[in-house]
This record gives C-alpha cells, sequence and structure tokens, in this order.
C-alpha cells in the first residue's frame, strides 16, 4: 500500500514522502492517527495544494513537543511501591502507574509515548525512561521507585 506521510514517522520516513508500507500499518495505525493518507491521484494533487499549510501544522506540533520534551527533561518521579526485602516488586511499574506519576506533576503524558524497552520495571532503584513525544524529539526522566512504608 502506497501512502504520502503527513509527518515525519521514525524508521520509515520524511513528511510528503511517498512510501510503501503493509496494509494493515497503513489501514490500522497511519491513516487513522493522521500520520498518512492514501497515495491516490487525489490525495496527491490535494496534498500538493495544501503542502505549505500542512507543513506549517507539522513545525508546530515539533515546536510543541520540543517544549514538552524541555519539561519533562527537568522531572523527577518517585513512586512508592511494595517489595521484598531483597529490592524485588509485588508486581511491577508499567507505562499506566508512569502516566498516574506524571499526571500528579502536572505534566500530560500518553501511555504509548512512553519507551520501557526492557518491559516493566520489577525492582527498587532509579532509572531513566525515555518519552517519544515525536518522531524528532525524544525527552528521558528521571524515575526513582521506593519501597512503600505504609502497606508494609
Amino acid at each position: 500500500m502506497e501512502v504520502i506521510l503527513l509527518e515525519n514517522v521514525r524508521n520509515l520516513g520524511k513528511f510528503g514522502s511517498k512510501v510503501n508500507v503493509a496494509k494493515g500499518f497503513g489501514r490500522n495505525f497511519l491513516i487513522p492517527q493522521g500520520k498518512a493518507v492514501p497515495a491516490t491521484r487525489d490525495n496527491l494533487a490535494q496534498f500538493e495544494a495544501q503542502r505549505a499549510k500542512l507543513e506549517k501544522a507539522a513545525d508546530d506540533r515539533l515546536h510543541t513537543a520540543q517544549s514538552r520534551a524541555a519539561e519533562i527533561n527537568n522531572i523527577h518521579i518517585i513512586i512508592a511501591a511494595k517489595s521484598a526485602e531483597e529490592g524485588k516488586l509485588f508486581g511491577s511499574v508499567g507505562t499506566i502507574e508512569l502516566v498516574r506519576a506524571f499526571k500528579e506533576k502536572g505534566i500530560e503524558v500518553s501511555r504509548q509515548e512512553i519507551r520501557l524497552p526492557n518491559g516493566p520495571l520489577r525492582e527498587l532503584g532509579e532509572y531513566l525512561i525515555e518519552l517519544q513525544l515525536h518522531a524528532e524529539a525524544i525527552a528521558q526522566a528521571k524515575v526513582s521507585i521506593v519501597p512503600d512504608t505504609d502497606n508494609k
């Protein structure tokens, strides 16, 4: 399936490029998220007619993501979790708990923006997590998981 990218997509292409993608990826992710449109003759003509407006919108999204990244880079999140004596957590700290912790600090992030390449956090300690806010804007936040002293 050929699509025209309406924004930069990591590991796929830049704004305005025409790329081949799997049908499911195009239909189920790129098009519904507004990241691409099918590469039909009509869509190509419409894209070229509105290119300047779309470029400005893409630049605005990038600047917004960069300002959010600057704000998030200074954040230190502390999460209290139940743990065993040796530091292993009863359960884990995943994206849902991290979103909740960011919200308590007054910062809105979505689960899809949080990158945990090694899966949920399962031990006490300090971690540096990445947030993919835009294809070109990555933020890092420091997360400390401490023992929950209230419910031991």
